[in-house]
């Protein structure tokens, strides 16, 4: 069966000499699994540069009931990007935001919501005048309030931040996952975006601390290649 949707373009690999699949994050039909036949050819119809991270796309797709690969009648730019493709830190957001992603999407699982989300991520990167360093940091948070674990900011004068149950306590029990002192205020500023920029170490060690939250609440994100190199960039 053809079906229409909107897509977002995360990853590719190489799956042949001339074919290649796509990781795209649909609207209506959560992440795929896509054919691209062809595409490496030097007069191949589609292009590699459609599936790069963030491109915004139109696809016509047959859609199947069971879970694997999937193939593609038409796809085609539904907006064509202007900054990202072209700044080095927006781009790497890009990639950095699509790798997330493609850790914590569950293959054909909609998440319209989530999707609406990126769309606006997207949105923001495209159009910020400046985009501050601690960006990856606040996608990291925001992210988990649409996978359901985003920390709540009750007592927030508490001494403690609870990694394991996601709240601030008056004290460390029951186990190790427990941040305080300027590694919980830098926490506390991002949370609740009183902060602008952190030192590049500070930033280090809240990407740590932001992993080590994900994996307790079940999304391991272990071996990001994209935070290191956007640091790199920034020191």
């Amino acid at each position: 069966m053809l079906q229409k949707t909107k897509g977002i373009a995360l990853h590719y690999y190489k799956y042949s000499e001339s074919s290649i699949i796509a990781k795209i994050f649909t609207r209506d039909f959560g992440l795929q699994s896509i054919i691209i036949n062809g595409v490496r050819k030097k007069n191949a119809k589609s292009k590699l540069g459609l599936f790069r991270p963030f491109t915004l796309l139109e696809l016509e797709l047959y859609k199947k009931s069971k879970i694997g690969l999937k193939r593609i009648k038409e796809i085609s730019i539904s907006e064509i990007l202007e900054k990202i493709p072209r700044d080095i830190n927006r781009s790497l957001l890009a990639v950095f935001i699509a790798e997330v992603l493609l850790k914590v999407l569950i293959e054909d699982e909609k998440e319209e919501v989530l999707f609406s989300f990126i769309e606006n991520v997207i949105v923001e990167l495209e159009n910020s005048q400046e985009i501050p360093k601690t960006y990856p940091l606040l996608f990291l948070f925001n992210l988990s309030s649409y996978l359901g674990f985003y920390p709540s900011k009750l007592n927030a004068e508490f001494p403690y931040f609870d990694l394991q149950n996601g709240c601030f306590t008056e004290q460390e029990f029951g186990h190790i996952y427990f941040i305080k002192g300027k590694d919980l205020n830098n926490f506390k500023a991002l949370l609740f975006e009183k902060k602008e920029d952190l030192s590049n170490t500070d930033r280090k060690k809240m990407i740590l601390i932001l992993l080590d939250y994900y994996k307790l609440h079940h999304h391991e994100l272990k071996n990001l290649k994209s935070h290191k190199v956007i640091e790199q960039l920034r020191k």
